[in-house]
C-alpha cells in the first residue's frame, strides 16, 4: 500500500532505481514505458523492434524487471539532454510510435461540438445514476454515489 502511495504521489517512482530513470525519461518525454523501449531498440540496432520480441522484451522488463542495457543507456541519453536544458520533448522523432502526438482539432465550430458531446455524456450519467438510485435503492444515507441504503450505513436505527 505504500508503495501505491509512492507512485500516486510520484509517477515515475519504482523501487528499482534503474527502472525509475526509465520511468523518469518516459515522463520527460511524454511517452509510455513501452514506445520507450521501442525508441530504444531503434536508436540501438536502427532498426524498429521486430513483432517476435516485442512480448519477450516486454514481459521481461515488467514481470522480472530484466531492463535491457539498450534502454537504460537510451533513457540516460534522455535524463542527460534534460539536465542540460536541450531536450526538446515534443520533437516528432521521439512521437514515431505515438499515433495521436500532434492531433489536434483544427477549427472552433467542431471543438464547441466535441465539448458540447463530452458535456452531454456526462449530463446523462449523472441523471441516469440519480434515476437508478430513486428507483433501487429504498433510503440512500446521502444525496451522491456511492448510493448505500441507510440501513446498512445506520443499522442501529432499523434495529427490530
Amino acid at each position: 500500500m505504500n508503495n501505491l502511495l509512492k507512485t500516486l504521489i510520484k509517477p515515475d517512482w519504482d523501487d528499482n532505481p534503474k527502472r525509475s530513470e526509465i520511468l523518469h525519461a518516459a515522463n520527460l518525454l511524454q511517452i509510455g514505458e513501452f514506445q520507450l523501449i521501442q525508441l530504444a531498440y531503434n536508436a540501438w540496432y536502427n532498426e524498429d523492434l521486430p513483432e517476435h520480441k516485442i512480448n519477450k522484451i516486454f514481459s521481461e522488463y515488467m514481470v522480472t524487471g530484466v531492463i535491457p542495457i539498450w534502454v537504460a543507456y537510451y533513457a540516460k541519453d534522455i535524463l542527460k539532454l534534460d539536465k542540460a536544458k536541450v531536450l526538446d520533448s515534443y520533437n516528432n522523432k521521439y512521437h514515431v510510435y505515438d499515433h495521436e502526438f500532434g492531433k489536434h482539432i483544427s477549427n472552433e465550430r467542431q471543438r464547441r461540438r466535441r465539448g458540447i458531446f463530452y458535456a452531454l455524456i456526462i449530463a446523462f450519467v449523472f441523471i441516469s445514476s440519480h434515476y437508478m438510485a430513486v428507483k433501487y435503492v429504498e433510503e440512500p444515507a446521502g444525496f451522491y454515489p456511492p448510493y448505500i441504503e441507510k440501513k446498512v450505513v445506520y443499522p442501529e436505527q432499523y434495529k427490530e
